[in-house]
């Protein structure tokens, strides 16, 4: 049995999967394998969009301090090979998407300007015609999911939050794409990691707004907020005066809720999620 395109992408997942501290190592020699025995002519083993994918998360998987440099040169060799060699190799969403998701577990202090960068080179290719790389409600994601484990002095990680508040401006102006169940949590992530809840409260009450417009808050995402916010500023919004941390999310505005799907509420509130 001749060895084809599949046999050498299942290997590649293999080390994707493994977590082996070489698995990117590895999996790029069987790429780099792949690729000179299809420009000898060999067809069969012509890599593909998931060959390259997983090969990206073989390095993400490993671990390695360099991984993300790793990860962004095959996405440059993707787009070079696409326009040069095969254009079936061209990445996809998913491919940036990946990118991001590499971006946010580097141990780079300033994920936001990376991931800025990437999310640009996006977008600037599908306005010029690249349909295979339009943007998605899970790139949006993953760059505030980015974004949000920005390190650095307090004005630094305010400079993140602006870039990834622009995004998602962007994303509410858009008619045919909206948040979804992670989105929202991933905003309020970035209020977390690089807000100050006294401080910067200008920014927190145009976040607050936005969350509640969309009527998207669960017993999750409710959780989040409480655990972020001081007591008293929900207390106001909510307008009660009970403990928050008595509250469920059955007990909120109902057009906070309004899109989403509540389960049953218990017959007793318990406290979650108290704040240390």
């Amino acid at each position: 049995v001749e060895p084809n395109t599949i046999a050498y992408t299942t290997c590649i997942m293999a080390w994707r999967n493994s977590g082996h501290k070489d698995a990117g190592k590895r999996a790029s020699f069987l790429l780099q394998k792949m690729e000179a025995y299809y420009d000898e002519g060999l067809h069969d083993l012509r890599p593909n969009v998931i060959t390259y994918t997983n090969v990206m998360e073989a390095w993400i998987s490993s671990g390695q301090h360099d991984s993300f440099e790793r990860v962004k040169a095959i996405l440059d060799h993707m787009i070079h090979r696409s326009k040069t060699v095969d254009s079936e190799c061209a990445p996809t969403t998913i491919c940036f998407n990946v990118a991001l998701k590499a971006i946010r577990l580097s141990s780079e202090p300033m994920k936001d300007q990376k991931a800025q960068i990437l999310f640009d080179r996006m977008k600037e290719m599908h306005e010029s015609g690249d349909v295979k790389v339009k943007p998605s409600i899970q790139t949006y994601n993953a760059f505030f999911s980015a974004c949000a484990l920005t390190e650095g002095s307090p004005e630094r990680r305010r400079a993140a939050f602006s870039i990834a508040i622009n995004a998602l401006l962007e994303l509410q102006k858009k008619s045919n794409m909206h948040a979804d169940s992670y989105t929202w949590p991933a905003v309020w992530k970035l209020c977390e990691n690089l807000l100050d809840a006294e401080k910067d409260i200008s920014w927190i009450n145009r976040v607050f707004e936005y969350t509640v417009k969309s009527g998207a808050i669960n017993e999750l995402l409710f959780n989040n907020i409480r655990r972020f916010l001081p007591k008293e500023y929900l207390k106001k919004k909510i307008k009660t005066e009970k403990d928050v941390y008595d509250l469920t999310v059955h007990d909120l505005p109902s057009e906070w809720t309004r899109n989403v799907t509540l389960g049953k509420q218990s017959k007793k509130n318990q406290k979650k999620g108290r704040r240390k």
